[in-house]
């Protein structure tokens, strides 16, 4: 990691002129550890040391700052987090002779100019790929050179390809040529058409989907992942506590329901139900924003709001909750075409500190 600031290290009781031959310096660690009853707890670190501390040859710890999570989730979250602080020289990739990694081609967008924040997009997100042992080849403004791109796309077709709806204005152009040399890959859209999302915003979403491209070994275990709506409907009503309810309507979208892929949405439905047990235990008092928190901790977009709804009172097992309304809602493949765009469309209930979900689906809500 990027040497500790002189500041850093007055702080810590050492004086940075004379330990500059001694090497201070910082390093990560992540650790997963298996309990006695079998769970994994996984435990994130940001050392600082200094050489020679005590004689020479030795290392001395001047500070360690621990977080421990539950999932890995949430650990590769707090991974994700200490690259800001990565070293400058550092580079993502494969072990010699190791397992070749996934090639996957990011169309970014921009322009290449120095002062473009994009620009300086590029190496923490080559990072968050290098954590899945992906190759993330991104190309800055593929607008630019389109039969090149197309061309290589074609010709040596990657693992999967991402396209930042933001600033590649036509994405059909590069995604549909992709599809046909390689037919049933991934090809995802990513951000926003009005370009509304942070660069933290767009990490956790990059993230999310580079999960899926490559998952953990033994993360998602096949037997737990809904093949069919039967099968999703099942594990989504098995979701549901105090901190989360379904409306009757949402019970009966279940079955049979339109969205092509009941994987995916089932797994938006859980992050989702995991960020509604943080607010339902914590009182409604989540550090941040519920968009940021749920951004941030779990790699879901959610909207508070959306100017094209006049929505009735949610209502649970036959009663209407008064003045409870599902305006808030999960994005799924939102620039997607209407066939393949999802949303969960959810009410937060202030009183009882629960999510209350009223529409999961195509993006059809009425």
């Amino acid at each position: 990691m990027q040497r500790p600031h002189d500041e850093e290290l007055s702080a810590l009781g050492v004086e940075p002129g004379r330990f500059r031959r001694e090497n201070p310096r910082a390093f990560g660690l992540a650790v997963c550890v298996k309990m006695p009853d079998g769970s994994k707890i996984y435990g994130v670190s940001r050392l600082v040391a200094v050489e020679h501390g005590l004689r020479f040859g030795s290392t001395q710890l001047l500070s360690h700052s621990d977080t421990w999570c539950g999932s890995l989730e949430d650990a590769e979250s707090e991974i994700i987090r200490l690259f800001k602080l990565a070293a400058i020289g550092f580079q993502p990739q494969a072990e010699p002779n190791g397992k070749p990694w996934k090639k996957v081609v990011a169309l970014l967008g921009g322009a290449k100019v120095e002062d473009d924040p994009r620009v300086h997009w590029k190496r923490e997100m080559k990072l968050v790929a290098g954590l899945r042992e992906i190759d993330l080849d991104i190309r800055s403004n593929p607008e630019s050179s389109i039969p090149q791109v197309v061309k290589d796309l074609k010709s040596k077709p990657p693992s999967a390809l991402l396209v930042w709806v933001d600033w590649v204005a036509n994405p059909d152009v590069f995604t549909a040529p992709y599809l046909a040399a390689k037919p049933g890959a991934k090809a995802d859209l990513l951000g926003t058409r009005g370009a509304e999302m942070t660069f933290d915003e767009h990490l956790a979403e990059l993230s999310m989907h580079l999960s899926e491209i490559s998952p953990i070994e033994g993360q998602n275990l096949p037997d737990s992942t809904p093949t069919n709506w039967t099968d999703a409907a099942v594990q989504i009503k098995n979701l549901i506590g105090p901190h989360f309810i379904l409306t009757d309507r949402a019970l009966k979208m279940l079955p049979g329901n339109p969205y092509p892929n009941p994987a995916r949405m089932f797994d938006f439905v859980s992050k989702l139900e995991r960020a509604a047990d943080s607010y339902f235990t914590q009182k409604g008092n989540l550090g941040a924003g519920v968009a940021d928190f749920c951004m941030s901790r779990f790699g879901i977009e959610v909207a508070l709001f959306d100017d094209t709804l006049s929505p009735k009172d949610v209502e649970v097992s036959g009663c209407k909750i008064n003045g409870v309304k599902a305006i808030p809602h999960v994005k799924v493949d939102d620039a997607k075409d209407p066939a393949h765009c999802g949303r969960i469309y959810f009410a937060m209930d202030g009183v009882n500190f629960r999510f209350i979900v009223d529409h999961i689906g195509l993006h059809d809500y009425r």
